[in-house]
């Protein structure tokens, strides 16, 4: 099942429901918020963690004591009046539209969340992550020692399972000790190891209970060995493969024990310390403090792999599985985000619904922008919130969204053609942006040439012709952008009553800019520093193979009713080449493939592909279609 809607009423920030929100409107979409700071965005956060949490408390007052007006836990909205209507209501549906409602508040009848094992369920498959996890562990990575148990007691072991349940309902019984029994002195104690030897047989039978407990002891610990193997296992991966770091880690890990007497018991908690066993190379490192000697980013990269490592553990059906995110990428630094970020989109959208919550507005057009080009929008609801400065209350005010193409078509039904053709400019922009490479989106700043900075406008379109030409794309078909660059996208002419804007001109430069919006190269197809070699044959059977790689991603070019092929625009470095059997070894570097395609084509006299050049290359073993064809596109 998924969330389709969420009801929050007159709790945190949020007033009375709004019927208009679109967090009524869900729908079973994943979710992306940009909320500015005080706009409401982590009482979304705390609403979904709240109405979870609650199924797992011991009594009601835990659960009446969030929904209260009075009390210092009380979360209910400060300015709700009187007997407030306080709740956090969820509802979900399946794929055939059978729904399902979870609610909490004060009521007698809200309250059956407690023990309510489907709730309790989505809670233990479900995730709530904040920039709290990591600043944790920073302020572990500062401390003197490196003991995760803590961590792992407050973070991890609440939400996961041993068999089929809670793994730390054990853990509690535990460290309360064996249960005491009455001995021949009519005195309740523990039993102990010493009563194996005693000489009464009643009080010798209750040796058995010391080596259950014993064993109990032994059996958890044996548990938590193995689920912290599996994760670094996992995390190890992730470490490797996903942020490029050469290190391998292992847990040094100290088993639960305790010590006892019949009056005392005293559990000893198990320790968890992360050890460096291979680093660059080299193998097991004298490293005795792994916490101080990496540094904060590939501190942050280890937090964020244990903590995804452990979220594959929690695979396991449940009605709601939610993975909520509030700012939790923004103590990463930019390298790590986008890792993080693509893991996320690549491996988690399919087995959880995600809820991505940030205030940092370049993060969120990022992650837009990730989505738009994985051509998922319609499986995001997108939507902005702010605090309603207009209302008499403080509450939050979400935008309605839309595109600077649709809001400059509104405009010009409105026969506003001005504003119709700034909104146009700022689509075009947009566009040019993110399509063409930095050889023609970046020019030399007028105050310091050596300094590349952002090219303006006019550039890019005046950049667009040779980009098309390099790729092999019809120019013609956007060459309008150019005619009315000067009429229709020059800003001051918007300012300018003399010039007219004429309907036609202006319908025509917007089917264009349509047209251009199905024009990308960005779709990720293969990653930088990876093999893509090629080999050249001429009739007679010789061959001039070439060993490269790629010291950019290679891109895809995609076209509204055309083939997918790679772009050119990626950097490699040629590391040696095999003419028929005489191998040269020399750096070379080039800065496009087509280019170094056309250099060898030409040592070795061979006549070139015009066109596309996508089956050329082998990418790291793989031929492009093979490629393209596990790529799902």
């Amino acid at each position: 099942m998924k969330l389709h809607e969420l009801h929050i009423n007159d709790f945190k920030f949020f007033p009375e429901v709004d019927p208009n929100s679109p967090l009524l409107k869900i729908k079973g979409n994943h979710v992306l918020i940009y909320g500015e700071n005080g706009s409401g965005k982590s009482t979304i956060f705390w609403a979904l963690y709240t109405l979870l949490e609650c199924s797992l408390k011991d009594d009601d007052d835990q659960v009446r004591k969030y929904f209260k007006k009075t009390g210092k836990d009380s979360l209910v909205n400060i300015h709700a009046i009187g007997r407030n209507n306080s709740h956090i209501k969820a509802v979900l549906k399946d794929d055939n539209g059978t729904k399902k409602v979870y609610k909490v508040s004060r009521k007698k009848r809200d309250l059956r969340i407690r023990g309510n094992s489907d709730v309790q369920e989505s809670n233990m498959a479900s995730d709530f992550i904040n920039y709290r996890v990591l600043f944790q562990l920073h302020n572990l990575k500062h401390s003197k020692d490196n003991d995760l148990f803590h961590w792992f007691l407050e973070e991890v072991l609440p939400y996961v399972k041993r068999g089929s349940n809670p793994c730390l309902d054990e853990y509690n019984k535990l460290i309360q000790g064996p249960g005491k029994y009455r001995n021949i002195h009519g005195d309740d104690v523990y039993p102990v190891p010493s009563l194996r030897t005693h000489t009464n047989p009643g009080e010798k039978a209750h040796y058995s209970d010391y080596l259950t407990f014993k064993r109990r002891v032994k059996t958890w610990s044996d548990w938590l060995k193995s689920f912290l193997e599996t994760i670094m296992n996992i995390a190890n991966n992730t470490i490797n493969t996903d942020f490029g770091y050469d290190l391998k880690l292992k847990f040094d890990y100290t088993r639960f024990d305790f010590s006892i007497s019949e009056n005392d018991f005293n559990p000893k908690p198990p320790e968890i310390r992360i050890k460096i066993i291979e680093y660059e190379g080299i193998q097991n490192p004298k490293i005795n403090k792994p916490h101080t000697f990496l540094n904060e980013a590939k501190w942050s990269a280890i937090g964020m792999s244990l903590r995804l490592a452990i979220l594959d553990t929690k695979l396991f059906a449940a009605d709601l599985k939610c993975l909520v995110i509030d700012d939790m990428l923004l103590s990463l630094d930019m390298g790590n985000r986008d890792v993080v970020l693509d893991i996320l989109l690549n491996r988690y959208t399919s087995d959880y619904q995600l809820i991505m919550m940030t205030h940092d507005r370049s993060f969120y057009e990022i992650i837009k922008r990730r989505i738009d080009l994985r051509r998922e929008s319609n499986n995001w609801l997108i939507t902005e919130m702010y605090s309603d400065e207009l209302s008499t209350k403080p509450k939050p005010y979400f935008k309605p969204l839309k595109p600077s193409l649709h809001i400059a078509s509104d405009y010009f039904k409105q026969h506003d053609y001005p504003a119709c053709g700034i909104y146009l400019r700022k689509e075009t922009e947009k566009i040019l942006s993110e399509l063409l490479p930095s050889k023609f989106r970046k020019v030399p700043d007028r105050d310091d040439p050596n300094k590349l900075v952002d090219a303006a406008l006019n550039d890019l379109i005046l950049g667009l012709r040779p980009f098309c030409k390099a790729e092999n794309v019809n120019y013609s078909k956007y060459e309008k952008i150019k005619i009315y660059k000067d009429a229709i996208l020059n800003p001051l002419a918007h300012n300018d009553v003399d010039v007219p804007f004429f309907r036609k001109e202006l319908e025509e430069l917007m089917n264009t800019i349509e047209l251009l919006t199905h024009f990308k190269r960005s779709r990720s197809f293969h990653k930088s520093n990876k093999n893509t070699n090629f080999i050249l044959r001429k009739p007679d059977g010789s061959y001039y193979s070439v060993r490269m790689k790629v010291k950019e991603e290679i891109k895809l070019i995609e076209e509204k009713d055309e083939n997918l092929r790679i772009s050119i625009f990626s950097k490699c470095k040629v590391s040696s080449v095999d003419n028929n059997g005489t191998i040269t070894t020399q750096e070379e570097n080039f800065d496009n493939l087509r280019e170094v395609y056309e250099e060898m084509c030409s040592r070795f006299s061979l006549a070139l592909i015009q066109g596309d050049i996508s089956n050329v290359f082998d990418y790291d073993g793989q031929d492009f279609t093979t490629k393209l064809n596990q790529m799902n596109v």
